[in-house]
């Protein structure tokens, strides 16, 4: 009874990490199509680097306010954009606009992770509490695609932090 229970997940498990790179849904070409900077990111990379390299990137960015550095170095020149907040894709609209957003305030990281779907497709998450002059205080989520160590898809998820019953709310 137990076997016919686990051979389904199991199936599934040793059919999606079995697969090669090439045939899941991203790959190397975008890689190369999105213009990861191939002197300091690389197509194919561990877990463990690539969450070296998203908190370097959210430290860089996020807390020392670097933000051209850390976007030259780890995401692609042509990064596919989500966020309602930015007017278009790439490193050329996001760096200008997330210099004047983070000017003046700070920002405190709560966590920096990063994982597979069940298709071997990595996504990093940066969580932080942000304090802008525009804004005021902030919950903010932001959600990377990686390939290997590049950024090359964003999504964000933000709240303005506001009193609440549960003394552990947002963060």
């Amino acid at each position: 009874m137990h076997l016919t229970f686990i051979l389904p997940f199991l199936a599934l498990a040793i059919t999606t990490l079995s697969a090669p790179l090439e045939t899941r849904k991203w790959g190397p070409d975008e890689y190369y199509s999105l213009g990861c900077p191939t002197n300091t990111t690389k197509p194919y990379a561990s877990q463990y680097e690539q969450t070296e390299v998203l908190n370097t990137f959210a430290n860089e960015v996020f807390v020392h306010q670097e933000v051209a550095l850390g976007y030259d170095t780890y995401a692609a020149v042509n990064f596919i954009n989500h966020a309602p907040e930015v007017s278009g894709n790439g490193t050329a609209i996001v760096i200008p606009f997330q210099t004047a957003e983070l000017k003046g305030g700070s920002v405190d990281l709560q966590r920096v992770f990063v994982g597979t779907n069940l298709t071997g497709t990595s996504f990093g998450t940066i969580h932080f509490r942000g304090n802008s002059v525009a804004f005021g205080e902030g919950d903010i989520a932001g959600i990377w695609r990686m390939i290997g160590t590049c950024l090359v898809e964003y999504w964000d998820v933000a709240s303005g932090v506001e009193a609440s019953a549960n003394p552990i709310a947002y963060f």
